[in-house]
């Protein structure tokens, strides 16, 4: 999701932290988005970069099957936190719920930012394009519709 944001436009991080809420993100899933220089251009945005817990990188490290340590990382840290995970990837879908993770699509994010008036109808369906043309695999024309 991060990285779909990044690559469409990436202010609308901004506008999500200021009219819905904080936005945090792991630091090993930072590390994974070529599309920025440093994290300070997330923190710019009004992301909260953190640092998982020692317990959960071990587990994340212990752990198999089909997420990445990222994602494990990912759905641990959220589970400690009680943070809503906002993710397309089906399996780390998969995994949250039967976690109890609560759960966003990142373009339920789009749709809560323009019914809280952080964005005009227009402008977040010009941004669910461009995230569908940056993430086929994921976001279908059909999801866009």
């Amino acid at each position: 999701m991060l990285i779909d944001f990044i690559k469409a436009e990436r202010a609308v991080l901004e506008l999500v932290v200021k009219h819905i809420g904080p936005l945090h993100v792991t630091s090993p899933i930072v590390d994974e988005v070529n599309e920025i220089d440093n994290e300070n251009e997330l923190v710019a945005l009004g992301l909260i970069i953190i640092e998982p817990e020692i317990e959960d990188a071990y587990a994340a490290g212990g752990r198999s099957g089909p997420l990445s340590f990222e994602d494990w990382l990912c759905l641990l840290t959220a589970k400690r936190h009680g943070f809503t995970c906002v993710t397309n990837d089906k399996s780390l879908r998969k995994l949250c719920k039967q976690e109890g993770v609560s759960l966003l699509w990142g373009l339920e994010l789009v749709a809560e930012l323009h019914k809280v008036g952080g964005i005009p109808g227009k402008e977040a369906q010009a941004l669910a394009k461009s995230i569908r043309l940056s993430n086929p695999k994921h976001i279908t024309e059909k999801i866009v519709s």
